[in-house]
């Protein structure tokens, strides 16, 4: 059976640490939203009254895409397709950009390119968000081997020779 289309280290940062980052991130957020908000800007003191409903609704729609894109990076990364598994690769590290800048415009320039203040949501919004757009890139342009079809295991033809040469000795055997 196939495992990927990915070469190796790839397939391991994007099949399985960045999808296991993401449900993390995902149950923090779940799990209490008013500080998953508060730590987006952690330079700006949020009070509990400033967690209006609408902020409760945009941070439970944020987890909810950090699970799906969790969702998505494994089966896209463990596809045996190399349209797919490269197409999402692209598709996320022009994502990544937006969600670089988004964080920018929320923290602002001196926390931004200030890493000794970052919490670890402001960490993984720009530290991690950066490294996995150059991991991105480069996988996709093959620095680490190159994206391509899987190899299909050999069991199925043993399975397929095997069965037809019992077919054979069957069939040899009727007819003496």
């Amino acid at each position: 059976m196939a495992r990927s289309t990915l070469p190796t280290f790839p397939l391991i940062v994007f099949g399985i640490i960045e999808p296991a980052l993401l449900i993390v991130a995902y149950v923090t957020a779940m799990r209490d939203p008013a500080t998953y908000f508060a730590d987006q800007a952690p330079n700006y003191a949020v009070n509990a009254g400033q967690f209006v409903p609408q902020a409760l609704g945009l941070t439970l729609q944020m987890a909810n895409v950090l699970l799906l894109l969790a969702l998505l990076a494994w089966v896209c990364c463990w596809s045996r397709d190399p349209a797919t598994a490269r197409g999402f690769l692209v598709a996320v590290a022009f994502a990544d950009w937006g969600h670089l800048y988004a964080v920018y415009r929320t923290v602002g320039l001196d926390l931004f390119l200030n890493p000794a203040a970052w919490n670890g949501n402001v960490a993984g919004n720009i530290g991690a968000s950066a490294v996995l757009n150059v991991l991105r890139w480069l996988t996709v342009f093959g620095v680490f081997g190159p994206v391509q079809a899987a190899a299909v295991s050999t069991n199925t033809t043993t399975t397929t020779t095997t069965t037809t040469s019992k077919a054979a000795a069957a069939k040899n055997k009727k007819s003496t």
